[in-house]
């Protein structure tokens, strides 16, 4: 019979690496499918290409670090329960070259894609998390040492009314290959509440740096400022908490009698207004 007959046939197979060291790391990932030719019974043949049962192995066993070129010896043909398959030769048309570096641990910071949108009444609370803010990646030192961040994938959410905390991934286009990352599902933590307004009356508008303050001062020297974000922070301000200051010398630098006060608010509101709007400088009689 025919099936029964000695043939040879060529076939791609998944190519697997065996013995890495711990402290070395691949610099390039090897190929992952290598043409062989096989000989043995077609019944066989065929059997193996329908359950893919084959695999090739190298054997990274004592390898150095750098460049190592690899002969088809050192390239064995894994056939379970088939051992009258046999490889004939690999069919490689270029050379076959392993690089072995160091392997290295790092810790590198995720940088978020977002756009995150409030409904309308409501606001965020600050910029959305990513926890954690930082991955560890692993790898050849040479490739390790090339990336500076690690970006997530592009996310657009608008229209939210809650707080929430989602899965949000990693984009890995720009990782190489042989990188190992320890997690690439991370969360992105998101913080709303409905929004609020409040206005605090008699804020102290301090005038400060170096002049003589009997002969200086500001007018008015308070000032109402309206705030606005969320409700529950809103209502956590204490009015010891704003700050309001215009530095002297900003009325030389700039060449006027009256500037706007800067604001320091320690707290993640959405915005604010202060009236009056300018303050003047003036001098005590």
């Amino acid at each position: 019979m025919v099936s029964r007959e000695e043939t040879r046939t060529e076939i791609e197979l998944p190519v697997k690496v065996l013995n890495l060291q711990e402290n070395m790391a691949l610099v390039h990932p090897p190929p992952q499918t290598m043409a062989v030719q096989l000989e043995g019974k077609a019944i066989s043949l065929i059997h193996l290409k329908l359950n893919r049962s084959a695999s090739l192995e190298i054997d990274l066993k004592g390898m150095p670090l750098g460049k190592n070129r690899i002969s088809s010896d050192q390239i064995r043909f894994i056939s379970p329960g088939m051992p009258e398959v046999k490889m004939l030769r690999v069919r490689q048309t270029n050379q076959l070259n392993i690089e072995l570096d160091a392997r290295i641990e790092l810790k590198v910071p995720v940088q978020p894609k977002l756009d995150i949108q409030a409904a309308p009444g409501y606001t965020l609370l600050g910029k959305p998390k990513i926890i954690p803010d930082s991955v560890l990646i692993s790898g050849a030192r040479s490739a390790v040492a090339q990336v500076n961040y690690i970006p997530t994938k592009t996310v657009s959410m608008t229209n939210l009314k809650w707080s929430n905390s989602l899965p949000i991934s990693l984009d890995l286009s720009s990782i190489h290959s042989i990188v190992d990352i320890a997690d690439t599902t991370l969360f992105v933590q998101i913080k709303i509440e409905p929004l609020d307004h409040k206005i605090f009356s008699g804020i102290p508008v301090r005038l400060i740096g170096s002049f003589d303050r009997s002969v200086f001062s500001l007018s008015p020297s308070k000032a109402d400022i309206e705030v606005s974000g969320g409700k529950e922070l809103i209502s956590s301000i204490d009015p010891q908490d704003i700050n309001l200051y215009i530095e002297f010398s900003r009325f030389s630098i700039e060449n006027t009698d009256e500037l706007k006060p800067t604001v320091h608010i320690p707290y993640p509101i959405s915005n604010w207004q202060v009236v009056p709007e300018k303050f003047r400088l003036i001098e005590n009689e």
